[in-house]
């Protein structure tokens, strides 16, 4: 797990939304983590997510290597005694073995060298346990989504490293759920949001000023008294360690 978002902590932490209540409703309900498991987030960025788990009474291991990312994060988390805010990759964690209940990891699994992070999951795993992995993933979509990718195409920047897209677990191994909700993004959540992605320019790069007026062009037409409705969806999979790919 390399830092691939170096220079986006503002933009993440300013545009990337919440979690639904939704979510920690059935993590703590219908899958029955207990309120006081130790969790441990893996690429946690600025601990919002973290925070929800902190917020109803559980351990969290908050696995970050971006310096800015974790600087948000521990300011965000600083009010939980619970909360352990490590700069470590996900191969190589730092977690004592044998203590996490869960892992989780928001949009960040797909960065991981699976060939070496698996392994660590199942050190740092309590032995025993059932489904013990969630891996998460969120979008939104706003009217109009379609045409503006395709406009800022132009902008974007090679990724860091690849992607592996193959999928997590086996098939047939997992279970998936998903949470839909809709917030209203004034012009600075948007715009954050947008510029969060690692292969987004920042202020340093060519293009940087076309790309903000391409996305404020999208805002105006679209926003209705300064707010721009965008539908998210949270796709959770749920499964065991031993069935990740």
């Amino acid at each position: 797990m390399k830092n691939t978002h170096q220079g986006k902590a503002e933009n993440y932490d300013l545009g990337r939304p919440e979690y639904p209540a939704a979510f920690y409703d059935y993590i703590y309900g219908e899958f029955g983590l207990r309120p006081d498991a130790v969790i441990a987030d893996i690429g946690a960025g600025p601990g919002k997510i973290s925070k929800g788990f902190c917020e109803r009474g559980s351990r969290v291991y908050v696995i970050e290597p971006d310096r800015d990312m974790r600087r948000i994060a521990q300011e965000r988390l600083s009010g939980f005694d619970g909360a352990f805010v490590l700069g470590n990759c996900a191969e190589e964690t730092g977690i004592p073995a044998g203590c996490a209940d869960l892992i989780f990891c928001g949009n960040s699994y797909y960065w991981f060298d699976r060939a070496r992070v698996v392994p660590e999951f199942k050190r740092i795993l309590k032995p025993g346990s059932g489904a013990n992995v969630v891996l998460a993933w969120q979008g939104g979509q706003t009217p109009g989504s379609g045409e503006l990718a395709q406009a800022l195409k132009r902008y974007e920047k090679p990724l860091p490293r690849a992607h592996d897209t193959s999928p997590p677990f086996r098939e047939g191994t997992f279970e998936t759920k998903e949470f839909e909700f809709t917030l209203y993004q004034d012009w600075s959540m948007f715009l954050n949001g947008c510029l969060s992605a690692s292969f987004r320019p920042g202020p340093r790069d060519d293009g940087f000023e076309e790309y903000c007026q391409c996305v404020k062009n999208h805002f105006e037409r679209y926003s209705k008294d300064g707010k721009l409705e965008t539908k998210f969806k949270l796709t959770c999979m749920i499964g065991h360690v031993n069935d990740l790919n």
